[in-house]
Parts: structure tokens; sequence; C-alpha cells
């Protein structure tokens, strides 16, 4: 499916001449640090890190500590909060168990998800369930139920069900809440006013349906309704159409990308379905792939010609190793290997690697450098989320037991 010669397809010459030599080199070279046990595979120093430091985060409650600063001296109220970023690293610490490494902190991680549960997750009518965002935590004039929320939660709490702790009826909850904000099309509105409770439905989010879709799909795993898949399916459908054709302006969703990886590595789509996926994928790629400084030599190698953050960049790395498993192109997956290779190596150069705040990845790359802004030195909670979970992600390509290109 992904022809470079076609008129269609457009990387750069030069990008694929840089490709050329450094994708053998790289990939050879982390192959000889793979092995069964994952403490032997790259990045587990910085996993181990970061994930200490999110644990660090962890208050008595279970609520995270939002933002610290590289400067011990400077502290923050915690007022400022995000339960949708709660969600999403409540979802990093569960793939940092699935992904073959510790439970260590599965104890912390269950306190974390009953604070989440037990603070922002309300009842909605008979059967639903909403995650809320507080107005005086974000700065916003009424309290909303986002769909991505709920989304993002499914993702980090179905998994666990199985172990009891969690009631079946909120999962199943947050999916039916999920499902009323679907529209004929696919596509589901960003919000719900829970003041008026009406849907809005002028107001767009961008990755919200993929956080959506993401989160039925991990909701099916947990509750094998029907329902729960055909609704991720076709919110899944309704994003590929119609972001086909926005060519090269085609937006980065690493969330609908991951639930299109689990369907396929599940079989869980047809023949239609995955060609669909794949050609979705492929198409999200190519855009950000050549926009990546690839120069060995540039201080930035690894980051984006117009992103240096490191947030951001997690979750292209998230997303570059969810269109790894999308993609049946062996010439793609090695430039998305390679990319990865050098993507999260920039990422573990720029996290903090000494004091309180060990683990922690700033506001910007440039935290180092004098004369920077002071937000510059800022870590929020989801920095270290998207780019601990990026890594894990580039793990599980490094533990497959692939034979050389």
């Amino acid at each position: 499916m992904f022809d470079i010669s076609t008129p269609t397809v457009y990387i750069p010459t030069i990008f694929l001449t840089i490709i050329a030599v450094f994708v053998s080199i790289l990939y050879k070279d982390a192959k000889k640090n793979t092995h069964e046990n994952t403490k032997n595979l790259p990045y587990y120093h910085e996993i181990s890190m970061s994930m200490g430091y999110i644990n660090r985060c962890i208050l008595e409650d279970g609520r995270f500590q939002y933002r610290k600063n590289i400067n011990s001296d400077i502290t923050y109220d915690n007022t400022v909060y995000n339960s949708l970023r709660h969600a999403g690293t409540l979802y990093s610490m569960y793939v940092y168990e699935k992904y073959g490494l510790e439970k260590k902190y599965y104890e912390e991680r269950v306190k974390s998800s009953k604070y989440f549960v037990e603070r922002y997750v309300k009842k909605f009518g008979q059967n639903k369930y909403v995650v809320i965002s507080v107005p005086e935590e974000e700065k916003i004039k009424f309290p909303i139920a986002k769909s991505g929320s709920a989304g993002v939660a499914l993702c980090a709490l179905s998994n666990l069900y199985k172990d009891g702790e969690i009631d079946l009826k909120v999962l199943q909850g947050l999916g039916e809440f999920i499902l009323s904000l679907q529209n004929e099309d696919g596509n589901i509105y960003a919000y719900l006013d829970l003041k008026t409770k009406e849907i809005d439905k002028e107001a767009e989010a961008i990755f919200y349906p993929g956080e959506a879709a993401a989160g039925l799909v991990y909701l099916y795993e947990a509750d094998p309704q029907q329902k729960w898949l055909d609704g991720a399916k076709k919110t899944l459908e309704y994003i590929a159409k119609t972001r086909k054709k926005l060519d090269f302006e085609i937006p980065f969703d690493h969330w609908s990308v991951l639930a299109m990886e689990k369907l396929i590595e599940k079989n869980l789509v047809s023949m239609e379905e995955k060609s669909l996926y794949e050609s979705y994928a492929e198409q999200m790629a190519i855009p950000l792939l050549s926009k990546q400084i690839t120069n060995v030599n540039n201080s930035y190698c690894g980051a984006f010609q117009d992103n240096i953050m490191p947030c951001s960049l997690g979750t292209y790395m998230e997303g570059l190793a969810s269109i790894y498993f999308c993609t049946t192109s062996d010439a793609l997956k090695k430039i998305i290997y390679k990319s990865l290779s050098i993507g999260c190596m920039f990422l573990s150069k720029v996290q903090v690697k000494t004091g309180e705040q060990a683990g922690g990845l700033p506001n910007s790359a440039n935290w180092v450098k004098a004369g920077v802004t002071p937000n510059a030195s800022v870590i929020r909670i989801d920095n270290v989320q998207h780019v601990v979970t990026g890594w894990l992600k580039f793990q599980k390509i490094l533990a497959l037991d692939v034979k050389e290109w």
C-alpha cells in the first residue's frame, strides 16, 4: 500500500537518503540490546526514572501533583488541574505494567484511580456516567463532560475490572455516554454542558473522537458487547474518511491509530476496514516524518522542525509506534523505526536526570538554555505521561522477535 513511487506520496528525497544511511545502523545497534528481559531493553532506565517521578507525584489522597518546576524552590498550589490528563497518567501507569515491566506501582495506580472515580466520575441520567471538568480547576465557565475524558478514562480503568477494583456499571455508563454523543455519521461531539444538560454540537476538539473510540475498544475487552465495538468502528471510519480529504494537512492523532492498532492486533477488523485504517495511518505518518530533524550534528536531532516540546513529541512517538503496527509496508516500518530511534533518543537527552525532579520532562527541550521563558522549566504531569508511554511503545517494537530487514 505504501508506494513511494506514486506522485500522491510525498517524502523528500533527502529524507529518504538519510533514512538509508542510518536505519540499518540504528536497528542493528538496538537489536544488540534486545533480550527477553525488558530490563535489558533501551530506555529502561529513562522509563524507570519517569515512572518514579509519576509515583512521587501521587499525593496521599490519590491526586497527582499536576505541576512542578525544575527549581524545587518554585512550588504550585495544585488548584490548576485537568481530569482528562489525570486519566491519561493512569493510562501510562497501566501501559508500564502491560508491556512486561514491574507492577511495583500497581497499588498506587489503584489508589489514584479510585480518587479519580470518586472526584470526577458522576452518574448522569439512568445509565450513563460522565467525567466532569471542574470549572475552578480548568478555568472554564461551567462544568462540562468531555467525550475525550470518558474515552481516556476507559483506556485507563477498564483493565481494573478483572481485579475487582471498579464496578462494571461505571465502565458501561462511560461507554453509554460516549455513544450518546455520537451522531449518525460517526463523529463524536466534544462535550456535554452539565449546567444545561445539552450537547454542544458546535465545539470542536480534534482528538476527542479518537480518544473516545480508543476507550470503547478498551471497554470491549472488559465487556465484549457488540455495541462498543460497533461504536468504535463507526467513529474510526468517520475519522479516516473525513480526514483523508485533508491530504497532508491531516492532524497527527495518536489516539485514533492506537484504537486501530488494537483492533488489528485482535483481528477484529474486516479486510476493508484494515485497508482503510492502514491508508489513514500511512497518510498521517508521511507529513510528520518529513518534518523530523535527522541530521545527527544538529542538537535537535530527533525533534521536529516546528516542535521541540517533549509533551507533544511523546505523542508523536506513541502514534508512530501504533502506525508501525497498522502498516504492512516494510519500507515505512523502517522509516518509523529510525524515527522512533532518534526521537526517543532526543527525549532522553531532555529528561531531568538528577535532583528532586529526576525523571521529569519540562515544557520545552530548551529548559537547559539561558534566557528561555520561565514556563520552559515547568514540568506538567502529562509531559511525563506521554513521553514515558512513547518509550514504552518503542520498547514493544524492540522486543519483537523479528528478522533483520
